[in-house]
Order: C-alpha cells, then structure tokens, then sequence
C-alpha cells in the first residue's frame, strides 16, 4: 500500500496496584497536515501496559496497538501480521535487554536499537493480532481489530517496588506542567482529536449508493448518520427530560441503563490518610432515577430546567426530593449528550458532605468532584483506554454548574481535554459491544470526612448512537 503517517497525541497514568498505562492515539493539529504523497493513518489506540508481578520484583509488560490503515481491504495476509509482530517484538525485547544492562555490568550502548526504516506493509484495513511470548512457538490470532500484545518479563531486581510508588493523589493526568508549555492555552486550542465518522451527518442517499455507505461503514468501524433534520421528522417518540433513555435492572436489554454495584467501586477507608487503604463501597447515598441519550446540534444546558421533565414534575409537588444531575456532552457535529438523574429523599441538610458540595462555590465542587469510570464488559484496548482511575472531573475538564429550586446540575464537557475526547471518539466506535460503569463520589480530605461514601453509580448496557434522542427546547 501507498506510505502513510501518523500524528500522534502520548498521554499516562497509573492504576490503584501500580500498573503504568502508557497510551497514544492520533490527533489532528492545524500545523501538522498529512505529508505530500502520504495517506494519514489513524491509531485507535496503542502504547505500552506495565504491570507488577511478584510483588514488585518483575514486571509484565504489553505492546499494543489499535490501528486503523485507511483501506479497502478487510484481510491480513500472513507475512503482514509476521512483519509487524516482530518489530513488535523488537520493541519489548529491546526493553528487556535494557534492563539487564542496567542490572548488570553491561553497557546499555551496546544494546541500543533504533527503529528508522518504514514497515512495508500489505493491503491491510482492520486486524486485532496477539503475540504470546511466554510460549516457544509464536502465536499469531486476527479478530476484530489491531490489537498486538507482547508479553515480556524483567529480571529481579533491588529497586523500589512499583507498588510502593502508589501513593500519589487519585488522578492522573494528560497536560504538561505549566512551566513546559507557558503558552499551552493556545496549544490546547491548536489541538483536536481525530474526527470520528460517526460525527458527521450525512444526507439520505439511493439504495445503490446506501450500499457503498454501508461498506464504507464496516471499513471504518462506524455507522451513518442521516442529517439532524431528517431524524427529527422520522422521530415520533415523545419523551421527557430524564426518561428518555430506558431503564433495565435485568441487565439484557441493549440501550438501557441501571443501577451498578458499588461493591466494583473502591473508596477511601476510614484511615486512608495514614495507610492510603482503600475498600470497596457497600452502598450510595443517592439513588438513580433516570436518564437520557440525547443527539443534538449543539451544547444541551441545564437539563433540570426543562419543563416537563423529572426533576421539574417533582419540583412541583413540593417534596423534600433534591436531584444532583450529570450531563456528559461529547461536542462534534453532531454533539451527543448522556445525562444522569440522581436522588436523595431526605433533606441534603441531613448530609454535611453533600449540602457542603451542593451550597459551596465551583471552585469547592471542581476540588471534590470525582469520577470512577469502567467498562465491565467489551474490547481489551478499550479497557485499557479507559481505564478504572479515579479523576477528578473539575481539574480535568470544563465543568459547569447549574443550582435550581430542588437541583444541582454538572454539565461536563468532555471536548475540553483532546486526551478525553480521544477516549470519548474511541468508546463512541465501539459502543454497541460495550458494557460502561461508572461511579461519583464526592471526594474526602479529612478525617471526618472518611470513609468515603459513592453519590451513585449507573450501568450502560451496549448503548446505540441511532437510538440517541433527538433533544428538545
């Protein structure tokens, strides 16, 4: 096939049991166009997971990547995936061999490697490889997508264990410090993620050329969409704010929502300031009531206010009822919004924490505002993309808040931070197939403020973007 390039976006961090998660994924800059005569591949995702083993001394290490060629073709000829796997295989070896001269007596200039030839590789549009080492006969497995992953062991050593490491704060982090980048405002804005295909609208088309869409589609992992207009006309469902998206405790209906289980959540233990500990959550102090899956031409505000809808009907009752809402908008053309409902029956005055954070100022909720995300069931690479770190939602990305009679609301903008709407675009391509859990907590700093206590979980079982909702005035 014809060279191509990629422009590539690095970003880390470290898990709760000391694993390093070293990820990379394409990203398009203003400055940095696809070269004369080069065809812009795109990486889905990829880079290194470093994992400890007995208990510290080793490490396991995988090369992965999730790439996307930009072609036609739908196999991967043998010599392909062979060429590929070794110079995957080059890469962790090269680690390995590093290691022991760094152990050793060895000078590591001798084991240098350097990768500066181009790959000529086949005709080759969608491959998933995975390389075992532990094993003496290579094994080379093709599904779904570019997945390669190397497994390679390094020596004993006497250095700090990794998981002695783990003592930093929860989150982890995609910026340069401020004193590497002192213009990096206008970097941020130089940046955006590679567009997705599902985020471009399309117009209907013939039934002949419908099929080349359709093929086009399963070449690049994604679906159609037609134009916001025309799915508004074909969208005779009425719904209101907070019901829009169906509810399925049984956890088998597609496109559905419902409570998650706390217990998959782990939260800071009541001596987490001299241990760091943390255990499992055995409950919520909010319940979730509801949600929406919305499609839309721009940025969906203050859900809460909408008349009609959940937090609104109850507002008018007049009840101690108070709702903490969480709007997640993807921006893009077209912008996507999810959007979580929580309540509490009891006064908030009745919860410190919780009537501290709902009555404190942005500054307050953006230092305590925290996010546990997870996918329980799905692809391997989109699993490591997200993650299970916690993260503080208002240090990471623009959040705003909306405070009403009987209502708080975040609407969150994931668009802020490129490393975020990068995970967001992957997530959005594999959707269907995914099992999303996430968890909020308002975090705690001090001793009376531990142990910590989960404001609500919610369970998203293989969302659909063509189910997503037109939004409403």
């Amino acid at each position: 096939m014809k060279r191509r390039d990629l422009l590539l976006q690095r970003y880390w961090r470290r898990e709760d049991d000391g694993t390093y998660v070293i990820l990379y994924h394409s990203a398009s800059h203003k400055k940095c166009p696809p070269h004369n005569g080069y065809v812009r591949a795109r990486l889905k995702s990829g880079g290194y997971v470093i994992t400890p083993v007995n208990n510290g001394k080793q490490s396991l290490v995988k090369h992965m990547l999730a790439i996307d060629w930009k072609f036609w073709k739908f196999y991967l000829r043998t010599p392909a995936a062979r060429s590929l796997t070794i110079r995957m295989l080059e890469r962790v070896a090269a680690l390995r061999e590093l290691f022991k001269a760094k152990q050793g007596n060895y000078p590591p200039e001798c084991l240098s490697m350097e990768w500066t030839s181009d790959a000529h590789l086949p005709q080759l549009e969608k491959e998933d490889i995975k390389i075992d080492t532990q094993s003496p006969e290579e094994t080379i497995k093709i599904e779904e997508d570019v997945l390669m992953e190397v497994e390679a062991a390094k020596p004993p050593s006497g250095r700090v264990s990794l998981l002695r490491l783990n003592q930093e704060p929860d989150e982890f982090f995609d910026v340069p410090e401020a004193d590497e980048f002192l213009d990096y405002d206008r970097l941020e804005r130089d940046w955006s993620p590679e567009p997705s295909s599902p985020k471009i609208p399309q117009p209907k088309i013939t039934s002949a050329a419908g099929l080349v869409r359709k093929l086009h589609g399963l070449a690049t992992q994604k679906k159609g969409y037609t134009e916001l207009q025309e799915v508004a006309r074909e969208d005779s469902i009425v719904f209101s704010y907070g019901t829009s998206l169906q509810k399925d405790p049984t956890f088998t209906s597609p496109c559905s929502w419902s409570a998650g289980d706390p217990s998959s959540f782990l939260i800071r233990s009541k001596t987490y300031l001299k241990d760091n500990r943390k255990i499992k959550a055995n409950g919520t102090s909010m319940q979730m009531v509801g949600a929406d899956w919305l499609i839309s031409d721009k940025r969906e505000d203050d859900l809460g206010s909408r008349v009609g809808g959940i937090v609104q009907k109850y507002a008018e009752r007049g009840g101690p009822e108070f709702f903490f809402v969480i709007n997640m908008q993807i921006p893009g053309s077209p912008t996507y919004t999810l959007a979580l409902y929580y309540m509490i029956k009891t006064p908030i005055e009745d919860h410190p924490l919780l009537n501290k954070f709902v009555n404190g100022d942005d500054a307050y909720r953006n230092s305590r505002f925290k996010l546990i995300p997870y996918i329980s069931k799905g692809s391997w690479i989109v699993k490591q993309s997200v993650g299970k770190k916690a993260c503080l939602l208002g240090q990471a990305l623009n959040t705003r808040y909306f405070r009403g009679k009987n209502y708080l609301e975040a609407d969150i903008d994931v668009g802020s931070s490129t490393v975020a709407q990068g995970v967001a675009n992957l997530v959005l391509g594999y959707l269907n197939n995914l099992v999303v859990e996430m968890a909020f907590i308002i975090q705690g700093n001090t001793q009376e403020e531990l142990p910590e206590t989960l404001l609500g979980t919610c369970r998203l079982n293989h969302l659909d973007q063509s189910k997503a909702h037109v939004a409403m005035p």
